[in-house]
Formats: C-alpha cells, structure tokens, sequence
C-alpha cells in the first residue's frame, strides 16, 4: 500500500472512489471486533438462567408474617448450597431489608441436593436445582415494603456465569410491588404476532419498512445526515456517474450492521445501541471521520495495492468503500430506539429465531435509509452544476470541515462537557476563518467570494454566540436512581418518575434540552420523586436495573404511581405534552 502526501486532483474519479475501501476497512474491521466482543461478553454476562418471585404465606398475623421466596433454575443448570462443601465455591444466600418496625426472625433453606460434576470429579457438590423456596419469617408490625437480595451463582457442567445479586420487592400491608422478573412486556410485541399470523412475512417486513422510514421523524438521525451529505459531497469530483451505486451500497451497509445489532441485543438480552457505550467504539468512529475529513483537505492518499485493484476493480473498490462506510454509520443508527424497535426485540427475544429477527431488522433499517439513498445521490451530484470545477474543491473543504465537527460529537464522551464546550466554539470559528477567508479555492469567481465571505462572518460569529451563551440547567430535581431510592418514594407515598439515560444517547439530550426543560414539566415534577440512571458505563447494579425494568434501550422513562408499581413507561424522545399528559395522571 503506497502512500502518498498530495493528493492529485487530475485522477480520474474510479481510482480515487476505490481508495475509500483501503482507508475503511481496516479501521472498521477494529471497530467489528470490538463491537462483537462487546455483544459476545453481553451474551455470556446478561444471561441469566434464574428466576425468583415473592409469595406471600397466609395467615399474617400481628406479631409478624411469612413469606417464600419461590427460585426456578433453568433446566440443566444449578446453583450452590446455602452451605457449599467446597471452601472456594459461592454460596447462595438470601439478604432480606424488612420494613421499619419488623425484623427478620429467621431464614430457612431448603435441602440441597447432592450432584458430581464433570468439572469437579470426586465428592459430590451441595446444590439447589429446578424449583426450590426459601422461606422467610418476619416478626413484628410489617407493613411496607420488604427487600430481598438473591446473590448467587449459576453454573452447568461445563462452566460457570459470574456471581449475580438479584433484588425483589414486596410491598406488605397494601398493594404488592411488582416483583423483580414479573415485569409483563409491552404489548406492541404480541401485536406484531398476531399481524404475522393474519397476514405472512411478507407483508410484515413491508410494514417494518414503513416503520423504519418513520424513525426519520426521531433526533437519532441527525448524525447521520450530517455524516451522509458530508461524505457524498465530498466524494463528488471521484464519483463519476457511480453515485446511485455508492449511495445504496452505503445503505446496505447501515442495514446490516443495524441488523446485526439488533438481533444481537434480542437474543442476549443486551442494551440495543450498547456498542456506542464503549470508548474504542466511539474513539474509532471519531478517526474514520477525522481520517475522511483530512483526505477532503489532500492531506494523504492511500491506494489500493495494484494486484488487489487489478482483481477487484476500480468500480468494486468504491462500493466496498462506501459499504465499509455504511457499516461504520450502522453503529451510529443503532440508538435510535423507539417503541417499533423495542417490540422488534421483544418479538425476537420471545421467538429465538435469529433468521427472522435479522430480516425484520434489515427491513426496518432499509426503511429508515431510503431517505439517505436520495440524500446521497443528490450529495454526491453537485460535480453536474455549472462551473462546479471552479468551487468544487471549496464544497469539499466544506465537507471536510463537516467531518471534523461529527468527530467531535462522537468524541464528546471521551473529552468530557468543559472540553467539548471549548472546543465546539474554536471548531466552528476556525472553519469559518478558513474557509471564508484563507481558502483559495473558488477565488476566481468574484460572487461566489464574497458569499463565502459572508459565510465565513456568520460562522464566526455563531462560534462568539456559542462560546458567550449561558449553558442550560436543568431545573429538575433529579437524584440518583437506587431500588432504595424507588422503594422510599413508595412509602413516602410519592409517584416517582426514573428516566434512564445515557451520555452517548442523542435522543436523551433531546429529552434534557427540550421536555426537562419545560417549565411545566418542572411545575409538575415538585410532587414527584425524580430519579435518573445513567448507564452511560455498565456496571454489575446497572446490569440488574436493566434486566429488572425491562430496559432494552434508552431514553426509556417509567412512571411509578404513589403505590410504587410501575402504571407508564415511554422510550425514546417524549414531547413535553406527552409526559405532562402521563404525570398528571400519575397520583
């Protein structure tokens, strides 16, 4: 692979279009890697082959209660004794939290089971399998609500998951709680089943496409456009009369990508758009941007080597560069969440059928890129308007430019908000300055001069307004999100509201800038307990939260009434009408 350090611009558009595989792939083989090691731990660390419910005992008395914790192990896996006979091995054990005024008399396991092995040959193990109960015995006045701890591990016998801790709550003395796993799945899921089984496959993935052009109307593809016009504007001069080719080739390759995660997350019960969590995700994305944008600039040029373009061919070599292309962006389109995509996973999870959740993906995910199949042609066709040779090369400076800004969006988690904050200013001024009054490149043309000109000024004077604007405060009262925090605002008798949020989530700032920001969504917010989760970086808790609630992707809200179950829940952005409409009706 030869490199380069001008770019020539008299090279004929086929050979210039077939460096974009060359300069793609290979970060983009990086960033699979990553992503499918990330979805790989997801499916080996968020399974989970046990389930635990409360069940009340009658009778209750004054001087106390019991209660049964009821556990079902999967078929073919098990967990250890309360009292294990190994030293090394993890014991199950149940912590119950009573509610003020009770105490726990007493916790009773039951019989452990005697198994040998294949991984530990000789004595035989103290395990719990299939279904079991511990019971729990509680004395004094109980009323409110009772919190139990599962820790645990699960094994087969082969191998074993990490140590979990699941926590259930049981309300006493009036309406229970939900328990942890009980949580029913949103009914958009059985809809999609019962169209299926009325109508076929077919027409099923003709509505997913319909679905998919819909999530146009959501904040999520605002990187994507930017991404999409930047990329084909600058690509103009190289692509010859192939634009309609590229565009859909890029499309395909936001598809599949899309697919693959979603059918990822589906089955290993994963976070949908969890991939944009992890920083080498994010901080490769940032430098095939910041590498496109330098190239827009004939700051280098990679080629092909010559045997691979000679078998390939210069044509193939420009689709494989905006396939490559696609595929990166897919990741970007992954968060974009709503209650179409969250009943796909639903679906998919309830069906284990991988073929079928892929083809229900890729319809939705074609649906949502028709519109970047225009967008790209007319992108990738400004080369066709008179004397576009003479300002050509200035549009691609602009595009350049518009790279650099997309990088900086997608390094924002990694630089943090001060940063950000001063590096957004100095961006877009520095693009102002130099391509309204460094750039040479159109100068010949005396409008078109003092139109830049005029850009330029007005970029410059945005990145002065940016820099000098007071930041916005959210006025809600947020607090940090704990099952604590949740079940103390059921017995103070509040509703509460949970927002789970993310820092790489677009759709959540929209939420913050707009609906948080509403002063009557804050007007309402004083009878409420405001908590928020940020699941911007997994942890073990945060795992459990999501698996408990039912999270699949964020923004997802829930709103608790004062009884402490959970009466509404919204994902993605809300219109502040919308909630308010959902609070006021929380009592």
């Amino acid at each position: 692979m030869a490199v380069s350090g001008a770019r020539n611009r008299r090279n004929t558009g086929d050979e210039l279009c077939g460096v974009w595989s060359a300069r793609l792939l290979a970060l983009l083989a990086v960033l699979a890697w990553l992503i499918a090691g990330g979805a790989v731990a997801a499916r080996a660390d968020e399974r989970n082959p046990l389930e635990a419910e409360w069940r009340r005992v009658p009778p209750a008395t004054q001087d106390g209660r019991t209660l049964a914790l009821d556990v079902r192990v999967r078929d073919g896996w098990h967990v250890n004794a309360h009292d294990p006979n190994r030293p090394y091995l993890i014991a199950t054990e149940l912590t119950v939290v009573p509610p003020e005024g009770a105490t726990v008399a007493g916790i009773d396991y039951p019989e452990a089971v005697l198994r040998t092995l294949r991984f530990a040959p000789g004595e035989p193990l103290r395990l719990y399998e299939g279904r079991f109960t511990i019971g729990v015995r509680l004395a004094g006045a109980v009323t409110g609500n009772v919190v139990g701890r599962l820790r645990y591990q699960a094994c087969n016998d082969e191998t074993c998951l990490p140590p979990r801790t699941l926590e259930m709550t049981v309300a006493l003395g009036g309406e229970s709680a939900p328990p942890a796993a009980a949580a029913a799945p949103p009914p958009e899921s059985s809809r999609i089943e019962q169209w299926m089984q009325q109508h076929g496959l077919l027409p099923t993935l003709a509505l997913a496409v319909v679905f998919g052009l819909a999530l146009n109307l959501t904040p999520c593809v605002y990187p994507l456009i930017s991404v999409t016009i930047a990329y084909f504007g600058g690509q103009s001069r190289r692509a010859g009369g192939r634009v309609l080719g590229l565009a859909a080739a890029y499309v395909l390759g936001i598809a599949l990508t899309f697919s693959a995660l979603g059918v990822t997350a589906a089955l290993s019960g994963g976070l949908f758009g969890a991939a944009m969590q992890r920083p080498p995700v994010l901080a490769g994305i940032a430098v095939v941007l910041v590498a496109l944008a330098a190239s827009n600039f004939g700051l280098y040029q990679i080629r092909m080597p010559t045997a691979l373009a000679s078998r390939t061919g210069k044509a193939s070599a420009g689709v494989a560069g905006a396939l490559a292309m696609g595929l990166t962006m897919g990741v970007v389109a992954a968060p974009c969440v709503g209650p179409v995509v969250i009943a796909l996973l639903l679906f998919v999870a309830a069906r284990h059928d991988a073929l079928l959740g892929f083809a229900l993906f890729f319809a939705l995910a074609v649906g949502m890129g028709l519109p970047y199949l225009a967008l790209a042609t007319a992108a990738g066709s400004i080369r066709r308007l008179p004397r576009s040779g003479e300002w050509l090369t200035w549009v691609e400076h602009l595009f350049g430019w518009v790279l650099f800004g997309m990088a900086l969006y997608f390094a924002a988690p990694l630089l943090g908000t001060r940063v950000v904050a001063v590096a957004m200013p100095l961006l877009i001024g520095g693009a102002g300055v130099y391509l309204g009054f460094l750039d040479a490149a159109g100068s010949a043309l005396p409008r078109f001069a003092v139109a830049r000109r005029v850009l330029g000024a007005v970029a410059v004077a945005v990145a002065i307004w940016i820099a000098a604007a007071p930041r916005a405060v959210s006025a809600l009262p947020w607090e940090p999100f704990s099952p604590e925090a949740l079940a103390r605002a059921a017995q103070s008798g509040k509703p509460a509201l949970v927002d789970f949020t993310a820092k790489w989530c677009l759709p959540c700032g929209e939420n913050d800038r707009v609906t948080f920001a509403d002063h009557t969504i804050a007007a309402e917010a004083e009878r409420f307990v405001m908590l928020r989760a940020d699941v911007t970086e997994m942890t073990p808790d945060r795992e459990e939260w999501m698996q408990r609630f039912k999270i699949l992707g964020v923004p997802t809200i829930l709103l608790f009434g004062s009884g402490g179950m959970e009466e509404a829940r919204e994902v993605g952005f809300v219109e502040p009408e919308r909630l308010l409409g959902l609070m006021q009706a929380r009592r």
